[in-house]
Formats: structure tokens, C-alpha cells, sequence
């Protein structure tokens, strides 16, 4: 078998892989076994072209300028400052791109004001009107006692955009969720210092469980690479990929790279979907099996929680198939 190569010149043998058979349900998802050469590297495309990152959220087509991405990475800053979590990140830019698409506004609803749209209880017009002032009230709770994202109980296992309603009080609740991809790549922006380009990563998911999954580990960008960790907050290779599925509704029967790479189900190159798997390190840390392994998010594009002293973050990875060298079959379910 032939090998791919990280950014740090690591030699793994990999393959895009298939069917994972889950505790509550059987979920078929097409894939394939590389057997050439391919390559894994950083987000970044290097083409330096310039443009503004572009999203389509709830029918909406948004393009940011500089003012709304530098009010991103103010709340983004001063969550990390706070020790906000990944996720609570993805909540706040989230939260704020429904409530002024990221613009501090000196109006709104009756008495709302700022990125937030916080009203007169939350602190004074300056502090609500000022970035910082505002996102740490979004955070830690405004000057009247209103809760604050870290004062939810279970803030953690809730759905973005329950978890924004929770702080918000919204008249519509569920308005939050469409920002959630455009959201999750922002953070990812600031977090690992990763251009947007010119467009936002994982503002077209699925439908479906696939796209419930890929939202919830998209969202755990940054977040440290712990051997054996299944979130909320580390993570490693496979435990990501068992609580992104948890989250989604589902409980996966394996937990290990290797166990799902033993019940997955290879297939053709260039048949990799969202929310297959890319499995490699085979005979590595695994004696004749697969150590490593990470999720499509489309082809060309995989996440992943690499190993110790590195975060979950997006990869690209690239391929050149040769005669005769990809074995597809697919088992019956």
C-alpha cells in the first residue's frame, strides 16, 4: 500500500472508507479505499487571491467585510480570554450574525443596541455598543444578573442554536442554527490562524444526520488533540467522530479508527462523499490495521484531530489513482 504525506512530511497509508454500523441505527455511507499516493495538507489553498468570504445562510447570500471580520474576531478574542470552549465560540459569532450579521449597530428592537442587540438591562449604551464590553455580557452575563452563555446549565450538550436562544430569549428561537457553518468557519479563522478564502467552509452541508454530524464536528475547531478523549472539549482521531455522531442523535457501536475501518466498506475513487471517512497510519500504532482516521467534509476536504500537541482542524488532501490501484466492494448491510 502507498502512502500520503502530512504537512509535517509524516508517511501514512490511507483509504476513504464506507459503512459504519451504529448501536441505534445502520447508516450507509459510500466510500473508497486509496491504495496510490495522496496528499494531506493545511486548509489554505496558497493562491493568494483576494476576495471577500462568501455564505449562503437561510437563502441568504452574505458576503463579510472587514468591519464584520473584525467584529468576529473581537468576540472570538475575548472568548478565548474568558475560557470559552470552541463551541461556545461557534455559539457567540453564531448568535451575533443573526442579532446585527455581525454589526455593531447603535439601534434595533425597541432599546437593543450592538453586535448582540442587548437591551437597556444588560449595561450601559457604551458597554453594549463596545465590542469587547459586549461579547464578555454575551459570555459571563449582563450587569442586571441576566445569564450568560457559561451561566447555562448544559450549555455544552445543547444545539448552537438552543444554546444562543437560552442566552438571547429570542421571539425566534430557532433562527440561529442557519448560521452555524459560516459561524464554525470564522472561528476556525481566528482560532487557527486559517485564511477564509473566498468561501466559508461548511456553509453547503447535507441534509440529514450526515449534516447534523459534520455541523457538530465542524464546530469543535481548535479544540485539543487528548489520546482517548470523546469531547466536549478534547478530542482524539476516532472520539471525535463518535461524539459527533453522538451529538447527532446517534450512538456508534465502535470507538476506535480501526474498529471502523474493520466494518467499513470500500468503493471507487472519487465517490467520497460528506461524512465519509479517510482511514490511514495502517500498520503503524495498529498492528495491521488502521490508527488514524478522519471525516469528509467534501471531497478534497477532511477534519480531523491529528495527534498530542496539535487541535481538530480542517485538512485537504489530494490523490492520483494509477492502474489497477483501487479495490472497490461494497458489503451488504
Amino acid at each position: 500500500m502507498s502512502s500520503f504525506r502530512t504537512p509535517a512530511g509524516r508517511l501514512t497509508a490511507i483509504a476513504i472508507v464506507a459503512t459504519i454500523v451504529f448501536a441505534a441505527a445502520l447508516i450507509m455511507l459510500p466510500v473508497l479505499m486509496m491504495m496510490n499516493a495522496a496528499t494531506v495538507s493545511s486548509s489554505d489553498d496558497g493562491t493568494g487571491e483576494t476576495c471577500l468570504p462568501t455564505a449562503v445562510a437561510g437563502g441568504r447570500t452574505l458576503s463579510l467585510d472587514s468591519e464584520q471580520l473584525r467584529n468576529a474576531g473581537t468576540i472570538i478574542r475575548t472568548g478565548r480570554s474568558l475560557g470559552v470552549p470552541t463551541r461556545g465560540l461557534v455559539v457567540g459569532i453564531a448568535t451575533a450574525l443573526q442579532e446585527s450579521v455581525l454589526r455593531n449597530l447603535s439601534g434595533g428592537d425597541r432599546d437593543s443596541v450592538g453586535l448582540f442587540q442587548q437591551r437597556t438591562g444588560w449595561g450601559t449604551f457604551q458597554q453594549r455598543t463596545d465590542p469587547a464590553t459586549a461579547a464578555t455580557m454575551f459570555y459571563t452575563g449582563g450587569s442586571a444578573g441576566q445569564p450568560g452563555l457559561l451561566d447555562i446549565t448544559e450549555w455544552r450538550s445543547m444545539s448552537v442554536t438552543d444554546a444562543a436562544q437560552a442566552v438571547q430569549r429570542s421571539a425566534f428561537p430557532f433562527a440561529y442554527a442557519k448560521w452555524e457553518p459560516l459561524a464554525t468557519s470564522l472561528v476556525r479563522s481566528v482560532v487557527g490562524d486559517v485564511s477564509l478564502g473566498c468561501d466559508a467552509v461548511g456553509a453547503a452541508l447535507p441534509d440529514g444526520a450526515v449534516g447534523d454530524m459534520l455541523r457538530v464536528a465542524l464546530a469543535q475547531q481548535g479544540d485539543p488533540y487528548l489520546f482517548g478523549a470523546t469531547g466536549p472539549d478534547f478530542f482524539d482521531c476516532s472520539g471525535l467522530i463518535v461524539y459527533s455522531w453522538r451529538m447527532a442523535g446517534y450512538q456508534l457501536s465502535v470507538r476506535t479508527a480501526d474498529q471502523m475501518y474493520r466494518i467499513s466498506t470500500p468503493l471507487r475513487a472519487g465517490e467520497e462523499r460528506p461524512g465519509d471517512l479517510l482511514f490511514g497510519d495502517f500498520n503503524g500504532r495498529v498492528r495491521g490495521g488502521a490508527g488514524h482516521v478522519m471525516i469528509v467534509v467534501r471531497p478534497g476536504l477532511a477534519l480531523q484531530a491529528p495527534h498530542s500537541g496539535d487541535v481538530v482542524k480542517l485538512s485537504r488532501y489530494t490523490g492520483t489513482a494509477s492502474s489497477g490501484a483501487w479495490a472497490a466492494y461494497r458489503a451488504a448491510p
